[in-house]
């Protein structure tokens, strides 16, 4: 009998190729799920929160175990008892390391699996797990019970039934995977529930895990249970504040994790490490609760410490100023506690750095003065330049930034309002006005001070002899001679500074003013930080004496291009700080 080929045209051949694609696309999804290993599926079930595979074919029991992620709260809760915040940020995922030794007193159960070699008369190898009603099978020998045992028990009953039945063969028993167990977490607990974890884990392991308490749950008591009965009342404290881990048990299925409500906390601030409200129990006194919150300085403090009196229906506030007698204090639920420290132990230091005979940092805690402190320091070096000191102080920094970002609000309403107005504002005079405001808001300043920190000036003047504060810092650079020409000049230069030389000299000697100059606004920063302005008149010999080595000349920008939004009274001032700024760095930079 003849066969007839089958014809199948084009479209029949395009349709059988896309069938046949799908069909291999999606067939591992649809019948190889029988084929998966049990490490297959445990990487894919493995970040699944309270939830074990079982195979109740082949009897496999799998672990998985996460961590509780705490939803991220908007305030800071500043009623919370110390230690809730430790929970906050708990990891993503928690588990135990795979390489964490069984002991020996580990209890067998139902999921636990078991490798055993036979060597000898004898050899076979097999991994199996104890199945549901306690057994293992033994090769050549049949079931043997082992649930409930614990690991060394079981280990001596196998090698026993192993010795009397199979004469000359040894047998090497290991665990290598555990089982899963549920433990129920309840009371004041942040997230209620049952929860599979590792049989292995411990009572802190399960905390951590399961997200702690809630704001109102105890830390300090609580309570394990088996069987409905109490068995361990765990305090936190313990391993938080002193790394005692001796109280942690481990679970056992079906434990039950108890968050009582805090019954009593007390509260602590001042001068100590770690202030805030502290949960305390029944007879903990006013030493032990000291030790939680840490004593910044025990030297000359004295403890407010007020209770409520129910009697009188009042708070009492007294000043305990005996310590020692004061310790065993019993504190009470809502006792407040302030450690008070005595302003003498303040410790100051400032910063002496250039051409000292002996830089470095000194105490001024003793509220020493300009003169003092460099008598301190052994006094000047033969190159030292106290005239150009440059003395500067944190708070004068902040105010000064303080200030840089008030003028750059200012330079943005500005702009605005001009917008606003219907001004027409060249393109190129806009940028340039917001490349300024945002070289402003970045400019970070020194904290510069005028201070006249030569031994002379302040001998004379005991006004200009102050007392220092702490963080203060005082460089004198080595002695100067030259002048700086900076701004809108034809080349930015530095000089010999010559004394027959005047402001206009040294001008046209960086050759002279550029087309973009502002000549009513010449500014002379001298090398004390002090600043003055110098104006094209016929008679300014006064300024012109007062010109000293180190100092530095500023030609202005002409503001004019920027009439439309009359910069002139915002930017003049900025331009004198900043160039005040730029002597004080140039100075410490050229002469360190």
């Amino acid at each position: 009998m003849n066969k007839k080929p089958i014809k199948v045209n084009e479209n029949s051949k395009l349709s059988l190729i896309f069938y046949i694609f799908i069909y291999l696309l999606v067939s591992p999804f649809l019948f190889s799920e029988e084929d998966l290993s049990i490490e297959d599926i445990r990487e894919l079930q493995e970040l699944k929160l309270g939830e074990s595979v079982i195979n109740d074919k082949q009897e496999k029991f799998l672990e998985l175990q996460t961590t509780v992620q705490r939803e991220e709260e908007e305030e800071e809760c500043l009623d919370c008892i110390y230690g809730y915040s430790l929970f906050v940020d708990t990891p993503t995922t928690f588990a135990l390391s795979t390489n964490t030794p069984i002991p020996q007193d580990y209890i067998l159960g139902p999921g636990d699996k078991l490798n055993i070699q036979y060597f000898g008369n004898n050899k076979a190898r097999t991994d199996t797990f104890i199945s549901r009603n306690g057994s293992i099978n033994l090769p050549l020998l049949g079931p043997i019970s082992i649930a409930g045992l614990d690991l060394e028990n079981a280990e001596e009953l196998i090698k026993k039934r192993v010795g009397e039945e199979l004469i000359g063969t040894e047998v090497y028993i290991s665990l290598s995977e555990l089982r899963s167990i549920n433990v129920y977490i309840v009371g004041a607990a942040y997230k209620p529930g049952t929860y599979n974890v590792s049989a292995l884990s411990t009572l802190t392991n399960v905390i951590f895990a399961t997200g702690g308490p809630d704001k109102v749950g105890s830390l300090r008591n609580i309570q394990v249970k088996r069987e409905g009965k109490l068995i361990k009342a765990y305090d936190f404290y313990r391993l938080l504040l002193e790394g005692d881990t001796s109280q942690d048990m481990r679970l056992l299925e079906g434990d039950t994790i108890f968050y009582p409500l805090i019954e009593n906390t007390v509260r602590i601030d001042g001068s100590v490490q770690r202030p805030g409200n502290y949960e305390i129990l029944e007879g903990n006194t006013l030493s032990q609760v000291l030790q939680f919150s840490g004593l910044q300085n025990k030297a000359d403090i004295k403890i407010q410490f007020s209770r409520f009196e129910k009697v009188i229906n009042e708070r009492k506030v007294r000043i305990l100023d005996d310590i020692e007698e004061s310790t065993n204090i019993l504190i009470k639920d809502g006792d407040s506690i302030n450690i008070l420290r005595s302003s003498k132990q303040d410790q100051a230091n400032v910063l002496l750095s250039g051409e000292f005979l002996y830089p470095g940092y000194y105490d001024i805690s003793a509220g020493q003065t300009i003169l003092e402190i460099i008598d301190q320091a052994g006094g000047f070096t033969e190159l030292a330049y106290p005239e150009g000191a440059v003395f500067t102080r944190e708070s004068v920094r902040e105010q000064q930034k303080e200030s840089y970002e008030k003028n750059a609000q200012n330079l943005e309403r500005s702009l605005v309002d001009a917008v606003s107005s219907g001004s027409q504002i060249d393109g190129e005079a806009y940028m340039a006005i917001s490349e300024f405001i945002e070289k402003l808001r970045a400019q970070e300043p020194i904290g510069r001070q005028v201070a006249s920190i030569d031994e002379y000036s302040l001998q004379s003047d005991p006004k200009l002899n102050f007392t220092l504060q702490d963080g203060d810092s005082i460089f004198i650079p080595k002695r100067s001679t030259s002048i700086s020409v900076v701004g809108e000049v034809l080349n930015s230069t530095t000089l010999l500074f010559k004394e027959e030389l005047s402001i206009q000299d040294y001008i046209d000697l960086a050759g002279g003013t550029t087309d973009g100059a502002d000549l009513s606004r010449i500014f002379i920063i001298l090398p004390n930080g002090q600043s003055l302005i110098f104006k094209k008149k016929l008679f300014q010999n006064e300024i012109n004496n007062r010109l000293l080595p180190g100092s530095t000349i500023v030609v202005s920008r002409d503001p004019d291009p920027y009439n439309w939004l009359s910069l002139t009274s915002i930017i003049t001032p900025i331009l004198s700080d900043l160039a005040i700024s730029a002597a004080s760095i140039s100075a410490i930079s050229n002469d360190n």
